[in-house]
Formats: structure tokens, sequence, C-alpha cells
């Protein structure tokens, strides 16, 4: 239940009270109107509103795969797989079959470019939003902040392989 109360401190704040949930959320009565939650109890109603789908909007869904999985995908050949490592990483390791390189710091850049120049720069069409993209890196922790980008920019089938360069070695 949501209950709506002018704030005794300002008339210029409105304090929405979420009762099930114990959530307490101010919202400055300004252009932007951006909630400010100021404490939350433990509910399942917090982790949505956490991950934005209070707000009626859900983050893609980015999903950590494994060596297995991974090479399922490269032998039914049914992804793009992208390295976001630095070219002289690749140079002293290695590189995943069927995968391709774009540097984390150029990453976003690409993303955003129109298809004529992400192919001009990475021999590769600009992946469609709803292609299935796997992120790989060294460990994984990079590969993961890759996901989140483009993610942010609408893309919405991303892999993230959590095992990395490292794990892929690993498995030979």
């Amino acid at each position: 239940m949501l209950n709506i109360l002018r704030s005794k401190f300002s008339p210029f704040m409105v304090q929405m009270h979420y009762f099930s949930s114990g959530i307490v959320v101010n919202k400055q009565l300004t252009k932007t109107m951006k909630p400010i939650i100021l404490y939350k109890t433990k509910s399942n109603l917090c982790s949505l509103i956490q991950n934005r789908s209070f707000a009626g909007t859900s983050p893609p869904l980015i999903i950590d795969i494994n060596y297995e999985r991974l090479k399922k995908f490269i032998n039914q050949n049914e992804v793009l797989i992208i390295d976001v490592r630095t070219k002289e990483e690749l140079a002293a390791t290695g590189v995943l079959p069927n995968s391709y390189n774009i540097p984390l710091d150029e990453l976003i850049t690409a993303f955003e470019s129109t298809p004529d120049k992400f192919l001009e720069m990475y021999n590769i069409p600009k992946p469609d939003k709803d292609q299935k993209i796997v992120f790989s890196c060294a460990k994984g922790i990079r590969s993961l902040k890759a996901c989140r980008y483009v993610a942010d920019l609408g893309y919405k089938n991303l892999f993230n392989y959590t095992e990395g360069w490292f794990g892929w070695e690993a498995h030979k």
C-alpha cells in the first residue's frame, strides 16, 4: 500500500511510505523529480527497487557462463564473442576461438558508432541489439563491466564468460 504525505519539515517534500515493505522514499518537488531512498528494510521489494524493476523498467539480464557453455556456443557458432583485453595481453597469452578483440577502453565508442564505422574498425558487422554476445577477458571482471556498458546502450542478450582466458587455458 502506498501512502503519500506532506513532509512536516518542508512543504516541498513528499514522503511516500510503502507500508508492506517498510520503505520510506522522500521525493523533492524539483524539475528532476528523482526519488531519494532514505532507508530500506529487508524485503523482496527492496531488490526490485535496486534493480530498477520498481520503476517499470528492468535492466537487461546478463548471464554468467562457464567453459562448457562457451564451448557449446563456439561449436554451434551462435554468438559473437568479444574479448575486451588489450592487444598486448592477447599477444602475450592467445585468443579464444572465433573471438574478436574490442578493448574495454574502446567499447563504448565502438558500440555507439555507426555500423559502417564499426565494420571499418573491427572487421565485423555491428551486432544487433538482440544478438547474443559473449564478453570475455582474463578473469571475468572486465567482461562483466563490458556487459554492463552495452546493456546500458540497450543490448539484451549478453553473456559474461566468468572464467576468462585463464579458465579457458586451464580446461585445455
